[in-house]
């Protein structure tokens, strides 16, 4: 019996977002860890086995779902920001482009005059024009690239916070249900007090979706 509960877990967190942050729960592997530490009368009691998986097996998969959704909701909130922080940039980058294609234009313009002189001259006159325009696009950049990588930071560090704490959510339930079935499985026929974690986890977790973006965190000192 005890081997015969590993494939019901087996599809558990296998479409998690992806993030900066992999998430490192893993619910198979803790069941397997469990089974092969435990110990009491249900393991030589097979319908006192089977009582007790089927109790508990909803609840450990109920807990490992809602941290699937837990981290999909930190995954979602951070592609959000980062999103709302290239939105804030998209008007200055498309204008380095517009400048930059200004300037190739300008500069592979030279090279249809059939004249030697002409096109020298012309390559000198449009490199010295162009080289202040380019200077100052380059700072420009700079700055910004400088302004979007703090942003980025700060999006990634409310991303780190909000799946730690789904973590330490998700194994406090864990270890509570799985102590209460090593005592079911020792004939302690209590009624299980961890059906409530999952509600206790939505509550828990709802709260680290930020209020405000991080674009509007990051840039409201400017």
């Amino acid at each position: 019996m005890l081997w015969k509960a590993v494939p019901l877990l087996l599809t558990i967190g296998t479409a998690l977002a992806l993030m900066p942050l992999k998430p490192q729960v893993n619910a198979n592997r803790s069941l397997m860890d469990f089974m092969l530490q435990s110990s009491g009368v249900g393991i030589g009691d097979p319908a006192l086995q089977q009582y007790c998986f089927n109790r508990y097996l909803p609840i450990l998969k109920a807990i490992s779902d809602q941290y699937e959704a837990d981290y999909n909701k930190c995954a979602d909130t951070y592609k959000a920001e980062c999103d709302a922080i290239d939105g804030k940039f998209y008007e200055p980058r498309e204008n380095s482009a517009r400048i930059a294609k200004e300037t190739c234009d300008a500069l592979l313009k030279c090279d249809t005059n059939e004249n030697y002189l002409n096109a020298f001259n012309c390559y000198a006159r449009t490199g010295s024009e162009y080289s202040k325009i380019l200077f100052s696009l380059s700072s420009d950049a700079a700055e910004y690239g400088g302004i979007i990588r703090e942003l980025y930071r700060a999006a990634e560090s409310i991303a780190e916070f909000c799946v730690n704490y789904a973590e330490r959510v998700f194994w406090e339930s864990t270890d509570n249900t799985y102590s209460e079935l090593q005592k079911c499985l020792d004939g302690e026929l209590n009624e299980p007090t961890t059906a409530s974690t999952t509600s206790t986890t939505t509550r828990s977790t709802s709260s680290l979706v930020p209020k405000s973006s991080a674009v509007t965190k990051a840039t409201s000192g400017r």
